[in-house]
């Protein structure tokens, strides 16, 4: 079982469904100010959204508006120039920028996320990326591609690092970020090599244009390519130390926000976008349907058709199951880091499991929303076309994949032989 690297765990019953498997943890405090900055910017996101599919990225006019209200560095500790606030209150921001425009959203959860990466980094390397720019941002891939863990191209070793060449695709907020998290196989603690992320600066990639899909047009998600790239010592980390919260900041003992649990914190961002795009369909829905008449019946108004209520109700109800699971994962995080400890693996692998079965809520609710609205909310154009074609996409990534999730959740639960296919 996974030890806690800050203070004693209290989750040492690795099977107590009580106690590790369903966390009965007190809200951690949103930060509604934050909140409200983010809520305020739904009219401008909303109206740049369908220009931001056409270019097929977020567009500056709705970075600007984001940036400007430091919603892209929400992890960041005050002592480095950022807002310092936690998980919970992120995902609150996140869901809302979503309710605007899904891209935006996911934009701002990659962005976020991998922002936070770099500050469980060396001081030194902090201090690159934040002394003389307190609004640094950064994107950030775990594989080049779609390659696999063993083709994982591995950094050269050079004096007092790494050079490293590579295309690393999918990189979603890749055009406004200042650095990147990059995978790369380093050598072990054992001499074997092993995965790791290293920093890379903006200066050092160019961009390949290669994001044409049908949904999250607007993430602007292409490919970084690297060319001998020297990354030193100090701006990498093995990636079996970051999931086990073995952090090189300095800063781990005094800050909650600095000793976060690392997959769990890149996982729950996955859902927010979702719920914020299910949140806007039923909204919509709500503002359109109860006056529309329905076609071929009797029913000159949906309200009073029971098949557009129950729908309705199969919607909102997903969707409230969703938030409510990812509260719970979110100030799970936030308690774990305020009170020095690392979750236990199954408590992680729960957090994996409900993250993909959040965005699973919210993707069917979405389905049942876009039948109540019926063919014309597939027009091309349309909001609500928009929003499906954006949550199908997004709910493919493969953290957000429900199966993976269930799978390596009921290993832990049953305590299989096996081990497990993925880390949590």
């Amino acid at each position: 079982m996974t030890k806690p690297l800050w203070g004693e765990s209290s989750n040492e019953k690795e099977l107590d469904m009580t106690t590790t498997a369903v966390e009965q943890r007190t809200d951690s405090g949103i930060d509604e100010g934050i909140v409200e900055r983010a809520r305020s910017l739904y009219n401008l996101i909303r109206e740049e959204a369908q220009q931001g599919q056409e270019d097929r990225q977020i567009t500056p006019h709705a970075v600007e508006a984001i940036d400007g209200a430091h919603l892209f560095n929400l992890l960041v500790p005050e002592r480095l120039g950022g807002p310092g606030t936690n998980v919970r209150t992120m995902i609150e921001v996140l869901i809302e920028l979503g309710k605007a425009d899904g891209a935006a959203g996911w934009s701002a959860a990659l962005l976020n996320a991998c922002t936070w990466f770099a500050v469980t980094y060396s001081d030194s390397a902090q201090e690159e990326i934040w002394g003389s720019n307190p609004n640094a941002k950064a994107c950030g891939i775990f594989f080049p591609g779609m390659t696999r863990r063993h083709e994982l191209g591995r950094g050269e070793t050079a004096e007092g690092g790494y050079v490293l060449s590579g295309e690393y695709a999918f990189a979603s907020g890749s055009a406004v970020a200042d650095w990147a998290t990059l995978g790369m196989m380093v050598d072990g603690r054992d001499g074997k090599p092993t995965m790791a992320l290293g920093l890379v600066s903006k200066d050092q990639w160019t961009i390949k244009d290669t994001w044409y899909t049908v949904g999250m047009r607007g993430t602007g998600s292409n490919t970084i390519v690297v060319e001998d790239v020297f990354i030193p010592d100090h701006a990498v980390q093995t990636f079996e130390d970051l999931a086990e919260g073995r952090y090189a900041t300095s800063h781990g003992q005094d800050e909650a926000i600095s000793r976060a649990s690392f997959l769990p914190v890149g996982t729950v961002i996955l859902a927010a976008p979702a719920i914020g795009m299910a949140k806007a369909a039923l909204e919509y829905s709500l503002g359109k349907l109860p006056n529309r008449p329905v076609g071929y019946t009797v029913y000159t108004e949906a309200k009073n058709s029971p098949t557009h209520q129950l729908a309705l109700a199969q919607a909102a109800s997903n969707i409230d199951a969703a938030h409510l699971l990812l509260a719970r994962a979110c100030n799970d995080i936030d308690n774990y880091a305020e009170r020095g400890e690392q979750p236990s693996a199954l408590a992680r692998g729960r957090m994996r499991m409900d993250t993909g079965h959040a965005v699973t809520l919210c993707k069917e609710a979405i389905d049942l929303l876009m039948t109540a609205n019926g063919a014309s909310a597939f027009a091309e154009g349309s909001i609500l076309a928009r929003i499906w074609s954006d949550a199908n996409t997004g709910a493919r990534h493969a953290f957000a994949t429900p199966e993976i999730g269930k799978e390596v959740y009921g290993r832990l639960l049953l305590g299989a032989d096996n081990p497990l296919s993925i880390q949590v």
